[in-house]
């Protein structure tokens, strides 16, 4: 087998460029970058202030919602001021009614006490041992609204 060149020949453009069409194409494109370059900046401005404004939204929204959990936390601490002031205030009842049934059994082994005040004092021990079992339970309602209580509600939920 014999192997042979073929000859073949490039194809031409038809048509001639001189050097004023290039400088013009170039310069054609050089205004098209500019063009094009001025549009980028443009929509990059546009984009630009819309994440201004979304940012100022933002920080409203936070304000907003930090404020709203500020106001509960206040109102929280207001409510279990008021709880713990009620609690105090029943353990000085608690003393009370202990005082007052100490002096009540006293009142029994004392002789210058009349036998019909002694036969009422087993009654009046028992109405104060209720009293007190009222303000037992009235102070653990209380600590049971105490409970509910949650230490990290200063948080951002934005409820």
């Amino acid at each position: 087998m014999k192997k042979s060149i073929i000859k073949t020949t490039l194809p031409t453009a038809s048509k001639t460029y001189d050097s004023l069409d290039i400088v013009g194409q170039t310069f054609g494109r050089y205004f098209d970058y500019k063009r094009e370059t001025a549009m980028i900046k443009y929509e990059t401005q546009k984009v630009k202030k819309q994440a201004q404004i979304i940012v100022k939204q933002i920080d409203a929204e936070l304000k907003k919602s930090l404020d709203s959990n500020d106001k509960s936390f206040r109102q929280e601490m207001f409510r279990l001021k008021a709880i713990a002031k009620d609690l105090k205030d029943g353990s000085k009842k608690q003393k009370f009614i202990l005082k007052h049934i100490s002096e009540l059994t006293g009142m029994l082994s004392d002789s210058a006490v009349l036998s019909s005040v002694k036969e009422q004092i087993p009654q009046l021990i028992a109405m104060a041992h209720q009293q007190l079992n009222d303000e037992r339970n009235s102070g653990m309602q209380k600590l049971n609204l105490m409970s509910s209580f949650d230490p990290n509600q200063k948080s951002i939920k934005g409820e």
